[in-house]
Order: structure tokens, then C-alpha cells, then sequence
């Protein structure tokens, strides 16, 4: 079995460029890692919940993958990826364990929460409780599954200085805004895809292309070591998910 130290910077470029022979040698060389957590995350899954973590794990690669740029960064793809992938496979099994559905009000709130009071989950947790009556289990919950929601306050790209940049908090579309605009509904669609499972979200974005090449869905299966109707079903489960959460905020989706 290939291991991450056979993935050479050629074999991501090429992955990088559409090769899905290349994108199937590096997903390949991180299975012992990606096995090694969803082993760590949830030692007590079973099989098959074990195999939708591990395919969970791998859609998130993928886009890890696309986004990995090896001249400007000094870790190595596996390091790169790492975190997010064990924050997505912690996410997926705390929902799959504790029925927890977060919703985007509750998830924006607790971010703005945990920035108003500096990532002290403690200070943030009295605030949601005294403001909405969220409970400490339903806030700590939302935080584990949210991962490292603290990174909100850091000024993104955009303006000279860091006084001239916004944050990506204050980024966040207002998820009870009228969008008219075809710009506001791009960037919707986008935000939807962005709170529904990764694995769907793989499944729309390369269907569609949306910040990805347009991918046949014989190659997502493969990428995901599934069958192209899993992957259609996917894709269908995904703008359900996407109409669920638009019609919670009352959204035309």
C-alpha cells in the first residue's frame, strides 16, 4: 500500500490539473491516515458507520487536495490536510452519535460569541445561555462540531493592512437577508454548501462545477470508492439538505 511520503509534489500538480489517475494515487497514499482517524475520532463506529466516516474523510481530501499550493507552503499535503479532515470526521461522528443538526442561526451565534469574548468558550457559553437559554451541553456540542471557529477574528485577504481587511466574521451572509442579486445568490449557493454534509457538497460542486473543474461521476465514485448512483443520491440528498437549511432562514433557494 502506497504511503503519504510516495506523494510527490509532480503527482499533486497533476491531480491538481484534472489527472484522476494522479488524484486516486494521492487520495490512495493517505488511506492509513485517514483510517488512522476515524480509528482515533470513533473507536466504538461501526462498519458501516465507519465506511461513511472514511468516505467523509476522503471528499474532504479531495478538496484539500485543489486547494494545496506546495510553493507557498512549507508543510507537506498530509500535514496541510490533517486538521481539517479530523475536525470534518469529528463533526460527522458527533452528529451521527448525538443526533445534533446544527442550525446556521445557532452556529453563527456561537461563533460571534466565542469572538466577542476571545475564544474563552467559558465567558461565551454564559453569554448564549443568559441571551437565547442555549444549554452548556448544546453550546459545547456546537463548538466541537464547528471546529476552530476561533480563527473568525483573523483579518482575510483583501486590503493592504490588516486595519483595511474585513473579518471572516464579518463576511458571514446574513442568512435572513432577501437575495435578489445574481452576485448574493452565487455567494448563497455557496454558503449552503458550506453547511451541508461534505460529502454532498463534493457531489453538487463537482457536478456543477462550482470552484472545482466539473467532474463525470464515475470519477467522484472512484475518488470516493463508491458507485456513480451513490454518488447521484448524494447529490440529491445534497439540495434537499440545501432547501432544508434556505427554508429554516426563509431563503428561495
Amino acid at each position: 500500500m502506497q504511503d503519504t511520503a510516495t506523494v510527490t509534489d509532480e503527482l499533486i500538480h497533476a491531480a491538481q490539473a484534472g489527472d484522476s489517475d494522479a488524484l486516486w494515487q494521492v487520495i490512495s497514499a493517505h488511506d492509513s491516515l485517514i483510517h488512522g482517524i476515524v480509528r482515533a475520532v470513533a473507536a466504538g463506529a461501526k462498519r458501516e458507520d465507519a465506511e461513511d466516516l472514511i468516505q467523509e474523510a476522503r471528499a474532504v481530501l479531495v478538496q484539500r487536495i485543489r486547494e494545496y499550493d506546495s510553493t507557498s507552503s512549507a508543510a507537506k499535503l498530509h500535514s496541510y490536510a490533517y486538521p481539517t479532515i479530523r475536525r470534518a470526521v469529528a463533526e460527522a461522528w458527533v452528529r451521527m452519535t448525538t443526533g445534533l443538526s446544527i442550525d446556521a442561526g445557532t452556529a453563527l451565534r456561537v461563533k460571534r460569541a466565542l469572538v466577542d469574548y476571545d475564544g474563552n468558550r467559558e465567558a461565551a457559553y454564559l453569554s448564549m445561555h443568559a441571551r437565547f437559554g442555549t444549554s452548556r451541553e448544546a453550546f459545547m456540542a456546537t463548538v466541537d462540531a464547528l471546529g476552530d471557529v476561533e480563527c473568525l477574528d483573523a483579518p482575510i485577504k483583501g486590503g493592504s493592512t490588516d486595519e483595511d481587511r474585513p473579518t471572516l466574521a464579518e463576511t458571514i451572509a446574513d442568512p435572513t437577508a432577501d437575495v435578489t442579486d445574481p452576485t448574493e445568490r452565487r455567494e448563497l449557493a455557496r454558503w449552503l454548501l458550506a453547511q451541508i454534509a461534505t460529502r454532498q457538497s463534493y457531489a453538487l460542486r463537482s457536478f456543477y462545477g462550482i470552484e472545482m473543474e466539473r467532474t463525470p461521476d464515475a470519477d467522484v465514485a472512484a475518488h470516493l470508492r463508491t458507485t456513480p448512483a451513490a454518488v447521484r443520491q448524494l447529490r440529491t440528498k445534497g439540495v434537499r439538505s440545501a432547501q432544508t437549511v434556505a427554508q429554516r432562514h426563509s431563503l428561495a433557494a
